[in-house]
């Protein structure tokens, strides 16, 4: 019986996370109760309260489930550490993939302002972790792991709110040879390509 009870705990809980999400895409978080996510989930504001604090926990909930260290090396950071940097490209974008949405939506316009900053610190450590680094010991390490990775992360969100305007090969390529050569490379070969 008790396991009835954790899993309809459970179902009720992912019903409000999934209601407040619906609302959350719609309009910014200042912008949403209780109120209005009780009434689109089916439940009164004291089930809300067994569940959560108020609606920034919600957001905070749905946040710790979508990103978890874990998930950032078994797709990611392991095949950073590989010679085939497009495959650790098209792990990334499988990660925002497997999110159901929720990261393009985060990362977005009407996003978390936050996110960025509980992403990046999830990921350093994993990524200090591998490359056996300290960053405390060496600082510019830090710098150098947040301009990649809000660039890398912030292109894709915002490839994501154009509707992914371009073909996937194509935008992982594009990722890849900036990476590779850097913006300003990038940038005179597009600007002014060659021609034969």
């Amino acid at each position: 019986m008790d396991s009835n009870l954790s899993l309809t705990a459970n179902q009720t809980r992912q019903n409000i996370m999934t209601a407040f999400w619906d609302l959350y895409t719609e309009k910014r978080i200042e912008k949403i109760t209780v109120t209005q996510i009780c009434t689109r989930a089916g439940y009164n504001r004291s089930t809300f309260y067994k569940y959560f604090l108020d609606v920034y926990d919600v957001l905070d909930k749905i946040e710790e489930q979508i990103i978890t260290p874990e998930m950032l090396e078994k797709s990611v950071v392991s095949y950073l550490l590989s010679d085939n940097k497009k495959l650790a490209f098209e792990q990334i974008i499988l990660l925002f993939e497997k999110s159901s949405g929720y990261i393009p939506v985060l990362l977005g316009d009407h996003g978390d302002s936050a996110f960025r900053h509980k992403l990046m610190s999830k990921l350093i450590p994993v990524v200090s972790s591998h490359f056996h680094i300290s960053i405390d010991s060496n600082k510019s390490t830090k710098y150098i792991l947040e301009y990649q990775s809000a660039a890398i992360f912030n292109t894709i969100a915002n490839w994501y709110a154009n509707e992914k305007d371009i073909p996937d090969e194509e935008f992982i390529q594009l990722l890849l040879s900036i990476s590779t050569n850097g913006v300003q490379r990038e940038l005179i070969k597009n600007v002014f390509p060659v021609t034969l």
